[in-house]
């Protein structure tokens, strides 16, 4: 039916009644997730689309359909193009850009660029066609938790009005645990987040990894409260065997995550404040080594 639709615009109908056609089969195509053709019929459409509102919609799919096909260039191209028709565009439309453009952020793991664009949004967000309100707000908070400041954290989390009104009772549990040093509430909240992580297409690859994060943050925010603390009182506040403790934080002081000591003898942690210049400098050159390990590597499988 679709295209006959089309057949019949392209032989007796005009240039608009063609668009309108070709606009129909790039959704069909969207639909059943037959990306190719999608994006085909997309580019068709676009050619024939002068107004710039139904042109940035066309962008806005193919950025809809670089994520969920996992192709960060066709996101990437999408939001580069709509950026620029942006200037034409509607306000509307520019909230949604930021919305899009977020998201592909957290997609691609830059969590702080993205959770910046997404907590600017928290007031204009009208993009239901990606996700509900709730689902953005989670992101949003999840996603930001690892890269703001302690003092953006209470203006632009704890206290902003947005996030309080979606009333997510998990995403509420970790915050206020984090923020009111509750660090025996931290773990049980994080796994319940985690979970709804899971469930979502923007964040179920970095899981992992966001655990990771909230955890450093969580031992470096206690640790930097003592010059020295027990693993035994450690590992009581915040809920965790002591065993599990000391194999967590032996493979975050191997990684450099976090700046602490851990003396067996005494069965204590000292903490301590390293110059930061220093650190970066001593990160690079080990970052070269191994460049140049590979680099070695790679030049020996050549030569075979």
């Amino acid at each position: 039916a679709i295209d006959r639709r089309l057949q019949d615009a392209q032989d007796n109908l005009g240039d608009t009644e063609i668009r309108d056609a070709l606009q129909a089969k790039t959704d069909h195509f969207a639909r059943i997730g037959d990306m190719d053709n999608c994006m085909k019929f997309n580019e068709e459409c676009f050619k024939k689309t002068l107004a710039t509102g139904p042109r940035l919609d066309l962008c806005f799919q193919r950025i809809r359909l670089g994520i969920a096909f996992g192709d960060n260039d066709v996101a990437a191209r999408g939001i580069q193009e709509a950026t620029r028709l942006m200037k034409g565009g509607d306000w509307e439309r520019r909230n949604r850009l930021k919305v899009y453009e977020g998201l592909y952020h957290v997609f691609i793991r830059n969590f702080e660029k993205g959770s910046k664009l997404l907590i600017e949004s928290l007031t204009t967000f009208s993009s239901t066609e990606l996700l509900d309100y709730k689902q953005f707000v989670f992101i949003a908070v999840v996603t930001a938790l690892p890269v703001l400041p302690r003092a953006d954290l209470k203006k632009l989390i704890v206290d902003a009005p947005e996030v309080v009104s979606a009333n997510i009772s998990s995403i509420d549990e970790l915050v206020k645990a984090i923020y009111q040093c509750k660090y025996k509430d931290i773990f049980p909240s994080l796994n319940e987040v985690c979970q709804s992580m899971r469930r979502l297409v923007f964040l179920t690859s970095h899981v992992n990894y966001l655990f990771r994060e909230i955890r450093v943050l969580s031992f470096n925010q206690f640790l930097d409260s003592y010059s020295s603390v027990t693993l035994n009182s450690m590992a009581v506040a915040f809920g965790v065997p002591l065993n599990a403790l000391d194999q967590m934080l032996c493979a975050l002081i191997s990684n450099e995550r976090v700046a602490c000591k851990i003396d067996r003898v005494t069965g204590s942690v000292t903490t301590y404040r390293g110059d930061h210049t220093n650190m970066q400098y001593h990160k690079i050159v080990k970052s070269g080594d191994m460049l140049l390990n590979r680099v070695q590597k790679l030049s020996r499988l050549v030569e075979m």
